[in-house]
């Protein structure tokens, strides 16, 4: 891959930014880059007695003085020396105390040292120059730092770990095979036989082939990136908000013996399946001439009716109701999914029979609860495929523009008389869309605006 700038005017700057967020906390990271010599020199301004040659990825306890020299903290430092490193360039970390006031410290005494302070994602833009990620692994640092859920920093970690750019390499690979043949025989287009732009005809459609389906793959992962939306309804007091706070793990929804408290949608998110959903609590279903209470059910109809998944609460104590009835005769089939509450307030004998019923609960004491999350995954398609790729929206495109032109360089190669010369060009600029995944084509106005997206200090 062509050597990228991660800094074109600026390229041999010591660079300071803290890697942790701001804020109070029990630790705080400060990260120093840049050339070999003239990081450790910034470094040794703050940590006086750090040697000239420190040991490589050796913690030591050092005093940190301010750029005024007065004490500043008793931290560990680390130094990772060129090239093995995270950014490929000498690295000294502090690892300080998470005081706001330390950490602007020790910025201070760096930028008075001779550091400048990093850009948005410039750390892992000097990764990338230095060779030490590609482009896509680099987007999936952002993605992974970004992460929500577990699911969410699978997905980023594979994307770090090239499983991406490995899939593109296979695809270019294969391409540039294709690609070779067409040129040994470009001087002499004339006796390049029919036959020779038939297999390349066919060597390209199934290039194209395999890079929509590692389109096709991206688009089941993107699927994941809109949060599913469940609404738990039923009637009131038959442990709707129980069952609320037990799922979101906190006292979210007010929880009372009186029907009709809850009076309007709460809203919050909890994890299922290892990816980010938001949950719905709702007013009880029922009859009513209280004006509030009636706009709470219609709000509640309409959560139910917009939501991927419904939780049908029927209390265990009252079995089923008319109301029950007519909403199981109304029902919304996988979109529904009916669970029995208040387990433990009824002994097992006396459970009532339903076929309709598929799980029984008690938000109480939390049992069922793991059964039900299990049941949730399923429904809302949230339990994880192998092989499932992080792919951006960006990639996407890529992906496509490629797929695009490899078909269009199959057509052409299948036409009589064959014009090799058109063919090699759609084939070169399917190379072209799939070196942008990796950054082998980027140009420095992408490399800005996706790194500009990322957070201090990454």
């Amino acid at each position: 891959m062509a050597r990228l700038v991660a800094d074109p005017d600026r390229e041999g700057d010591v660079l300071v930014a803290p890697a942790t967020p701001p804020g109070i906390s029990a630790l705080a990271v400060v990260r120093l880059t840049g050339p070999a010599g003239a990081t450790r020199r910034v470094a040794r301004q703050i940590a006086r007695r750090l040697p000239e040659e420190p040991r490589p990825r050796e913690a030591a306890l050092h005093l940190l003085v301010g750029e005024d020299g007065r004490p500043l903290d008793r931290a560990l430092v680390l130094f990772f020396p060129a090239p093995h490193s995270a950014t490929g360039e000498e690295v000294v970390e502090f690892l300080c105390h998470g005081s706001p006031a330390i950490v602007g410290g020790l910025l201070a005494a760096a930028r008075a040292a001779g550091a400048r302070p990093a850009k948005r994602g410039e750390f892992t833009r000097r990764a990338l120059a230095n060779g030490k990620l590609d482009l896509a692994e680099a987007e999936g640092v952002a993605a992974l730092a970004a992460a929500e859920n577990r699911g969410a920093a699978r997905r980023a970690l594979s994307l770090v770990e090239g499983d991406l750019s490995r899939r593109v390499l296979a695809a270019k690979e294969a391409i540039l095979d294709v690609l070779a043949g067409l040129e040994a025989g470009l001087d002499f287009a004339e006796d390049v036989e029919a036959a020779d732009l038939l297999a390349a005809g066919a060597a390209l459609d199934a290039a194209a082939g395999e890079v929509e389906a590692l389109a096709a793959t991206a688009a089941r992962g993107g699927a994941r990136d809109r949060r599913k939306v469940v609404a738990i309804l039923g009637r009131p007091n038959a442990g709707k908000s129980t069952l609320f706070n037990a799922l979101v793990g906190r006292d979210r929804a007010i929880v009372t013996a009186v029907p009709g408290t809850t009076r309007d949608a709460i809203a919050d998110t909890c994890e299922i399946g290892g990816e980010t959903v938001t949950l719905l609590d709702t007013a009880g279903l029922r009859a009513t001439e209280d004006e509030v209470e009636k706009i709470g059910v219609a709000v509640a109809e309409r959560a139910g009716e917009g939501a991927d998944l419904v939780l049908y609460a029927i209390d265990a104590t009252r079995g089923l109701s008319e109301e029950d009835e007519d909403f199981l005769r109304r029902g919304r089939g996988e979109g529904t999914l009916l669970v029995r509450t208040k387990t433990d307030l009824v002994g097992a004998s006396s459970l009532s029979s339903s076929p309709a019923i598929e799980l029984s609960v008690s938000a109480l004491i939390g049992a069922g609860l793991e059964a039900l999350r299990a049941q949730m995954a399923e429904r809302l398609s949230l339990v994880e495929a192998d092989g499932e790729l992080l792919v951006l929206e960006r990639h996407r495109e890529a992906l496509a523009s490629a797929a695009a032109f490899l078909r269009d360089a199959a057509d052409l190669a299948r036409r009589v008389p064959g014009e090799p010369e058109l063919v090699a060009a759609r084939v070169r600029e399917a190379l072209a869309a799939l070196g942008a995944i990796t950054g082998e084509t980027a140009t420095e106005e992408l490399l800005d605006r996706i790194f500009a997206a990322f957070c201090v200090g990454k």
